[in-house]
Formats: C-alpha cells, structure tokens, sequence
C-alpha cells in the first residue's frame, strides 16, 4: 500500500462527487491499490487518521450503477408532479440551438426535475405551464 504518488492524491482530494469515484477507479488500475487502500491514503493525506467518513464513494452497500446527485433523489413521497431544485445555477438548460429555442431559453428562471427520468429541466416562471421532457417524452402540468 502506499504507491500512490502524493501529487495525486492532492488532486484527488480537491475533487468530490462522481468525478473523484472516476478518478479513484483510475487511480486503482494504475497504481494498483485497491479502493479501500486509496481512501485510507486519502485519510492520511488530510490528517484524519480515522477511517474515512462513509460517503457514494466508500460505502460498499451503495452500488456504483447507482451513484447519483443527490439533489436528483426521488423525495420520499411519491408524486406525479415535477418538483423544483433549489440550485439550478449548477445545470446548463439548453435543449433547441434554433433561433427560437434560444429564445426560449432566454426566458428560463428556474429549475425543475422530471418526475419520470430525473432530468434537469429549465422553465420559465409562467404558471400554470405544461412541460414535455426531452429526455423521455414524459408530459407534465407545473403549478407552484
């Protein structure tokens, strides 16, 4: 254990999410260490001697297939309606580059996900208004 170079480590530390699972899975063909080894490293790097906090990436009961953001979690009670994010900064809305479709970008204030696939939708703030995803072709009325 150990052949981790430090640099690397650094670099994988400054990452979070999905993209530090990607880089870990790298990281244990390359060097040849297994996942566990890398988050003990990755402990020891930071200073915290103690087993690594359970997280997407270190919890071996939460499957890599379903690694997801967890602002796009199902809520708990199940609805047909699409529910709001409250980060929508973070997602790029562009489905149409035609003139119209930019047009209709431009009127985007919000963010909603699809209550059939999940996706990020942007939408304006007309109510109530009928919104079809493009992802699955899903067909939903948002009101609030």
């Amino acid at each position: 254990m150990g052949d981790v170079p430090d640099a690397v480590l650094a670099r994988l530390i400054s990452m979070d999410g999905y993209e530090q699972m990607l880089e870990i899975d790298r990281i244990t063909v390359e060097h040849g260490v297994t996942e566990e080894e890398v988050m003990k490293l990755m402990a020891e790097a930071k200073g915290n001697d103690t087993a690594p906090q359970s997280d997407l990436v270190s919890d071996p009961s939460f499957a890599r297939s379903k690694s997801v953001d967890f602002d796009l979690e199902p809520p708990s009670t199940s609805s047909d309606k699409p529910e709001a994010l409250q980060n929508a900064h973070r997602f790029r809305m562009e489905y149409d580059p035609s003139e119209s479709g930019r047009a209709r970008q431009s009127r985007v204030e919000q963010a909603i996900v699809c209550s059939a696939c999940r996706s990020p939708l942007g939408i304006p703030s007309i109510r109530p208004i009928r919104v079809t995803c493009p992802h699955c072709m899903h067909e939903s009325l948002f009101e609030s």
